[in-house]
Parts: structure tokens; C-alpha cells; sequence
């Protein structure tokens, strides 16, 4: 740790003397960059959601954005840490894939660039440029395979540009952790119609825990050709290799106490784990690697009229050792539960062709899209995990009190050995969906504007094949209708706008294997989210805000039966409806201030009784905040000197609400971080302070919970080459 230290400031040093001749930049002007950069990130966004050239705020929908400038200031490296800034969304399974919620669901990370992106795990983030996320369902223009009823996270990647730009970047801290990133652009030729860009990283990490590690190397090249004034084509890749431990995840199981009906226990301070202990080893791991690509063509018919050809294909995979778990009562046990993937692959397909139009018919100007997309998922898989059938067998148990002898007596071999009385199940599943859509955004007069939009789908599920035997079960067709009206008007032009959406979302529902072997068929489930508000883009850009009332209406909900928790119903409805604020504003120069509220209720109606009236599981905190303010030094010899200083509050999250198991939930934490940094032509160099306070909190999903990192201190310095 010294050796790194001293090299980063002999680096430090050197680039500065170098720099001392070169530093020509209004450092002055530095949050003023930030502050129109995220304006500009809430445009593009805009424009990604709307798939128009929409400006925020003419947009009837809610779209929450962190751009890559906020993003370096606060030194992340992981892509939940950007979420954060994002009022309302909240960290729920700890999965190999994790999991989010948003307006009271769960959402995951599976789109890029308004493409679906699939991967096993969330990506690297040195890659992205900004993360938006579009508030609500998003049916109407994404379909169903990866958007959920309270959003969609999009994540918008670095693309070439036209001037040479090199950065080369070293992180390192707590827990071991050592971090190479670089952003090479190049134009290839001197008509810059040719460019080039590489984003890469390595990463070697630890844990706050007693055991736990993640190596990672992540490349993405991305090459932009303008063939004509007319055509241009990119093509962008995104391959990463990852493996490690899995983060923990516990459950509290075992019998009710004597003499009534609740569960033993109520939140996860009251089992007494130590919060420190894995319960495992650095040799269970697991390899979830992913290799994805894309091409995008741009054709211009004329000055009303483009053309805009996308095609993704991915792949992924899990391979290796994965534990989850259990806390019983009594001595209090930890039961170490296991799951072996030998094999599980993934390959997706999207092909999406749009038609986008900006004409008037009369006096009426129309901004529209319609178009066509194709989206097919293979899923080979072959595990030896109970999943289905009751869960994940036991391989162990452990006291929580007291020194354990067979602490470290679990590996791969002694696992594949436990493994070996349980058939391994080899399955292959393929989906496929077929949607049309046409979306029109009209201005019948000066400051109004209409969107229309409409989607139908066409779901075609090829069922479940057993590799085997060769049995096929599961097979079924779906069609889905998704409308979409939105209404913006600017009370005073560019600056202050009233919107109004009806919004509807829509989820195929495969049929499901219950634990007793029986098949459930379960019809589409659908979301309505009526919602108004207020945006704002005042004072030359100083004050960008979205107020907004939601009310989002599920029918057909899908849940775990209460009565029966390994199994799966289909009955009851669901509402969820809240308040949201987010605020991006530079009252001063040198001033950079981001914040959000949200505030949601979601209750279970017209449900079985051990569950109606209550919040639903999985749906996150009632009550969230994000904040975050820093500030640039302008004038002075201490230009490009900056300090940033945020944190969050999370409300209880249920993980276990009904009235026959009671009540199970994480408490309500506040978390604090800092930063400080010194931003050059030639470099930057930042120090930064993850969850200040050290403290211990827990967040969680699905029944399980996971305790957050402890304090984190990370030092990084860039160097820049023009």
C-alpha cells in the first residue's frame, strides 16, 4: 500500500511541473461544465426514452440521469454506487445479477443504448458516459423481456469523437483494491470521418469481510464511419471477464416461536451475525463472463425523413459455486446452502428498425417514429441447484456463537461430492417476441404537445426442453396491447413546463414448475400509471427540477403464496403511488448541487387476506433521499482544487410482510460520503471516502439480506494526453 502511495505522487509531481507551462484552462468555468453537461445528459436522455429529438422538458415522461462527470467526481467503480444519485431507486437482491426497485418493483440492469443488454452481472462502468432512468412502464416504446412496471435503466455509452484524447487512470484503497483504467479516442483519418474509441479496465478487489475477491478486465472499443453525408455506421463492443465470491445473502428460517404466529425474529441486527464473517472461502467462485455487440446504421432519406437500422447480439454465462444462507433459531445456525453451475449460457438477439419523420401536415408539426423489433433469448443451463423443488441443499451448518472448527472445510470438490446424489438437470428454453410500434408527438399549438403512442407484441415461448430426455413442457403464445398518451404544456417557454402521462406496461408470464411437479399457466400481467407534474429549466440552465405525482395500477400480480412460500400465485392486484423530486442545480459558479426525494406507497388489494392492505416484498423503502453538492475552485492559485460532500436515507425495506409469518425487514440507514479532488489539463488526482460514518447497515431482497460496505477510502490519479 505505501509502494502504491509513493509512486502515485511521484506521477503527481511530474505531471504537475509539466503542467505548470500548460494550464491555460478557466477552471472558473468547471461546474459550469458540469452543470450544462448534466442539462445536455437530460436532453440525450430525453431523446433515448422518447427515441425523439425531445428535450427534457418537452417530454410528458420522468427521466432521472447521473452523468460520467458526477460520476468521476465521486470515484465509482461499481454500478450500483452510480444509482445512488438517482432519487427513489433503491439496492434489492444481491444476486449474481442484481437486482434494484423503482416506484415500488424490482428493475434490473439489462439495457444499453435503448438495446437490450443482457449479462449475468452489472457491468463496468468505465464505459458509460451517463445512466438514465426512465420513471414508470416503458411498454409502449421497450416491450416487456427487459423493463419493469416502476422503469428502466438505461445505460448510454462512451462514443467516439472527432479530436485525439488519451487517459490513462490508477486507483487504489481499501480492501485491496487496485484499479487500471484508460480512455483512448483517435481520429483515424484527416477528414475525421473515421473514429476510433477504447474504454478498458482491469480490476483486482477485496472485501470488507473476513474472505471475498473480484478480478475483472472489461474492454470495449467502439468505431464510428461517416460513409456520406447521409449513411454513418457504428459498431461497439462490450467484453468482460469476471469472477469471484458471491456476496452474502441470509435468510432467517427454522420454526415459529411457542404460542403465536410470527417469525423469530424482525430485523437482521436482532440474529447477532458478525458482520464481518463471510461464512465461506476464497475458493467457492463463480464466473459470470459476457461478450455482447452491437451496430447501429443512420440513414438520412432527407431532410424529414431517417432511417435507423439497430442490432445487438449478446452472450453470457455462470459457471462455479455459489452459496446463500439460512439463520436458524435456537443456538442461532448458520446453514450454509449451495448451488453448482456447470453450465448456464445465454444468447440474445435484438434487431430493431425504426422510421423517424420531423414534418408538418398543415400548420401541425408531427416528431414521428415507428418501427419494428425482433428479440430472441436461448437459455442453456445445467445445474444441480433444488431451485424449483424447495430451494438449495444444505451443505453444512454453523454456530454463529463461538469458534467453528469446520469454518473453512467447504471447496469445490467436497461441494461437487455433495452434489453427486442429485441429478443434474440440463434444459434448454427459447423465447421470442415480435412488437410494432408507432409513437407521434404533435404540436397543435405554440407550447403544447401531444404524444400518441401505441405497441403490440407478439410473445412466442418454445417452452422448456429437457436435454435428456428430450421432453418439452411450458410452450405457450401471448399477444400484448400497450397505449401511451402524454401531454406537455410550457407554462413559459424553455423554462417552465406542465406534463401529464398515461403510461402502460405489460409482462408475458411464462408458465410455472410448482414444487409438487405440478404447471401453472399464468396469464400477462399489466401496469396502468396515470402521472403529473412539473419541470423546470430556469435561470440559463442554474436550476433543472422534475416534481412529479404517480399512480401506477398492476392487475394479475404474480407472488410467492404466503401459505406456501416455494410455490407461485397468480391472484389479487397491486397499486403503488408516490412523489418524486429531483434537482440538478449551479446557483453559484464553482457550485454543483444534485438532489432527490421519493416517496412511495404500494399496497397489495383485492388480495388473499394474509397479505391485502400490506406492502408488498421486493417493492424497497417507503422513503428515500440522495444528495450531493461540490465545489470548484475558480480564480486563484488554487483553481481546480474541489471538495464534494452527499450521502443517502433508506426507509425500512420489508423482505417478509404478512399475517402468517409476520414481519421481516432492514432498518432505515443514512450513509455519508466525501470527496476531494484536483482537476488539471494534463491531470486529475482525487482522494474519496465511501460511507464515512462506518456504518453498518443491511439492504436486501427476495426474503435474503446482504450487510452494505464498511468504510472505503480510494486515491486515484489520471493522467491526460492530448
Amino acid at each position: 500500500m505505501n509502494k502504491q502511495i509513493i509512486t502515485v505522487f511521484i506521477l503527481f509531481s511530474i505531471v504537475r511541473i509539466n503542467a505548470q507551462e500548460k494550464d491555460s484552462i478557466n477552471t472558473q468555468q468547471l461546474q459550469e461544465v458540469v452543470i450544462n453537461a448534466e442539462r445536455k445528459a437530460l436532453d440525450k436522455s430525453s431523446e433515448f426514452s422518447s427515441k425523439l429529438a425531445l428535450k427534457n422538458i418537452e417530454n410528458p415522461q420522468v427521466v432521472n440521469t447521473v452523468n460520467h462527470l458526477v460520476i468521476e467526481q465521486q470515484g465509482i467503480t461499481n454500478f450500483p454506487d452510480i444509482l445512488r444519485n438517482i432519487p427513489g431507486i433503491g439496492r434489492n437482491w444481491a444476486s449474481v445479477s442484481p437486482y434494484y426497485t423503482s416506484r415500488g418493483f424490482t428493475v434490473r440492469n439489462y439495457v444499453r443504448n435503448g438495446m437490450v443488454s443482457y449479462a449475468a452481472s452489472d457491468m463496468d462502468p468505465v464505459n458509460i458516459e451517463q445512466v438514465d432512468v426512465v420513471k414508470g412502464p416503458t411498454g409502449t416504446l421497450f416491450g416487456s423481456s427487459t423493463v419493469s412496471f416502476g422503469g428502466m435503466i438505461n445505460r448510454i455509452t462512451k462514443q467516439p469523437f472527432s479530436e485525439r484524447k488519451i487517459s490513462v487512470g490508477y486507483q487504489f484503497g481499501s480492501y485491496d483494491l487496485s484499479r487500471f483504467t484508460t480512455d483512448i479516442n483517435l481520429p483515424l483519418n484527416k477528414e475525421k470521418t473515421a473514429l476510433f474509441r477504447l474504454n478498458l479496465s482491469h480490476t483486482n478487489d477485496g472485501s470488507f469481510q473476513d474472505i471475498g475477491f473480484l478480478k475483472s478486465t472489461f474492454i470495449a472499443p467502439s468505431i464510428f464511419y461517416k460513409v456520406s453525408n447521409r449513411l454513418s455506421i457504428s459498431l461497439d463492443a462490450e467484453i468482460y471477464e469476471r469472477e469471484g465470491t458471491s456476496q452474502s445473502q441470509f435468510s432467517p428460517v427454522g420454526p415459529k416461536q411457542s404460542g403465536n404466529s410470527q417469525i423469530w425474529a424482525s430485523t437482521p441486527e436482532q440474529l447477532n451475525i458478525d458482520y464481518k464473517k463471510a461464512f465461506s472461502n476464497n475458493s467457492i467462485v463463480l464466473k459470470d463472463p459476457a461478450r455482447n455487440f452491437y451496430g447501429k446504421i443512420n440513414y438520412q432519406f432527407s431532410n424529414q425523413w431517417k432511417m435507423e437500422t439497430n442490432i445487438a447480439n449478446g452472450y453470457t454465462s455462470n459457471t462455479g459455486n455459489y452459496l446463500t444462507f439460512g439463520v436458524k433459531p435456537g443456538d442461532t445456525i448458520i446453514q450454509r446452502k449451495v448451488s453448482n453451475y456447470s453450465t448456464s449460457k445465454i444468447n440474445t438477439i435484438q434487431i430493431q428498425q425504426n422510421f423517424i419523420g420531423d414534418f408538418k401536415i398543415g400548420n401541425v408539426k408531427n416528431r414521428l417514429i415507428t418501427g419494428i423489433d425482433y428479440y430472441r433469448i436461448v437459455n442453456n443451463s445445467e445445474s444441480n441447484a433444488l431451485s424449483g423443488r424447495g430451494g438449495r441443499p444444505i451443505f453444512d451448518e454453523l454456530s454463529i456463537a463461538g469458534n467453528n472448527v469446520h469454518y473453512n472445510d467447504i471447496n469445490p470438490y467436497l461441494i461437487e461430492e455433495m452434489l453427486s446424489a442429485y441429478s443434474s438437470t440440463s434444459t434448454k428454453s427459447v423465447q421470442n417476441t415480435v412488437g410494432v410500434y408507432i409513437s407521434d408527438v404533435i404540436n397543435p399549438i405554440e407550447r403544447l404537445s401531444i404524444m400518441l403512442s401505441v405497441r403490440f407484441d407478439r410473445f412466442f415461448n418454445d417452452g422448456s426442453t429437457n436435454i435428456t430426455t428430450g421432453v418439452n413442457s411450458g410452450s405457450y403464445n401471448q399477444n400484448s396491447f400497450s397505449p401511451k398518451l402524454g401531454i406537455v404544456y410550457g407554462i413559459i417557454k424553455n423554462q417552465l413546463s406542465i406534463f401529464a402521462n398515461y403510461n402502460n406496461g405489460f409482462q408475458n408470464i411464462a408458465p410455472v414448475t410448482q414444487p409438487d411437479e405440478t404447471i401453472s399457466v399464468f396469464k400477462p400481467q399489466y401496469a396502468n400509471q396515470t402521472e403529473f407534474g412539473f419541470k423546470t429549466d430556469l435561470l440559463k440552465n442554474k436550476l433543472t427540477a422534475t416534481l412529479s405525482y404517480y399512480d401506477i395500477r398492476v392487475k394479475n400480480t404474480l407472488r410467492a403464496d404466503a401459505d406456501n412460500p416455494t410455490f407461485t400465485v397468480q391472484e389479487g392486484d397491486q397499486y403503488s403511488k408516490g412523489i418524486e423530486l429531483d434537482l440538478v442545480s449551479s446557483p453559484l459558479k464553482g457550485l454543483f448541487l444534485k438532489a432527490g426525494w421519493a416517496y412511495n406507497n404500494s399496497k397489495y388489494t383485492n388480495a388473499t387476506q394474509s397479505v391485502n392492505g400490506l406492502r408488498p416484498v421486493n417493492s424497497g423503502a417507503k422513503n428515500t433521499i440522495n444528495w450531493y453538492a461540490s465545489y470548484t475552485v475558480g480564480d486563484s492559485n488554487l483553481k481546480g482544487l474541489g471538495i464534494g460532500f452527499g450521502g443517502n436515507f433508506n426507509g425500512k425495506n420489508y423482505l417478509i410482510n404478512n399475517t402468517i409469518n409476520g414481519q421481516f425487514y432492514t432498518n432505515e440507514y443514512t450513509l455519508i460520503n466525501a470527496n476531494i479532488f484536483y482537476d488539471q489539463p494534463s491531470y486529475r488526482f482525487s482522494l474519496n471516502a465511501e460511507n464515512l460514518g462506518n456504518k453498518k447497515y443491511y439492504y436486501g431482497g427476495y426474503g435474503t439480506f446482504t450487510p452494505g460496505i464498511l468504510r472505503r477510502i480510494t486515491a486515484s490519479i489520471i493522467i491526460k494526453i492530448k
